[in-house]
């Protein structure tokens, strides 16, 4: 059997891959079962915590409240599980899927809206630095009136 030893460099650039998914992806840090309230408690890695419907997880519908109670969190946060069963769900897809069911639709559609503004990318950022280097953008004209 060959190893393959991980270099200095490909260590690197995986621990930084990993830092950049866990600033842009949700990620658990605890998960239990509320059985008196039939859900799935999240406690995210921002302390926020989350009740989900048990109805609202297909994969989770049919387990019994003593597998549910058996729920854990990978360890870099990223699903939880129930090992037993091969059930293995993703934090950040869950969230992204039930969080606009929380929410009524018109504070979805604000939170996207005031997003939708923001948003930037290479050609914009670019554009906006050689209108920089001109001087920026230019000034509009003074409209003048007719007597």
């Amino acid at each position: 059997m060959t190893r393959h030893q991980i270099t200095d460099a490909e260590y690197a650039a995986t621990l930084a891959a990993g830092h950049a998914e866990a600033e842009t992806e949700i990620r658990a840090q605890a998960v239990r079962y509320v059985a008196d309230r039939d859900a799935i408690e999240i406690v995210t890695t921002r302390n926020a915590g989350f009740l989900i419907p048990r109805q609202w997880i297909g994969a989770l519908q049919q387990v019994s409240a003593e597998e549910l109670a058996r729920l854990e969190v990978w360890p870099d946060g990223s699903a939880i599980e129930l090992e037993d069963r091969g059930i293995h769900i993703s934090v950040h897809g869950l969230m992204t899927a039930v969080l606009p069911a929380m929410l009524p639709p018109r504070a979805v559609a604000a939170i996207f809206a005031s997003r939708g503004g923001k948003a930037t990318s290479d050609a914009k950022r670019s554009s906006a630095q050689v209108n920089g280097r001109k001087g920026g953008r230019p000034r509009t004209a003074a409209k003048t009136t007719a007597p």
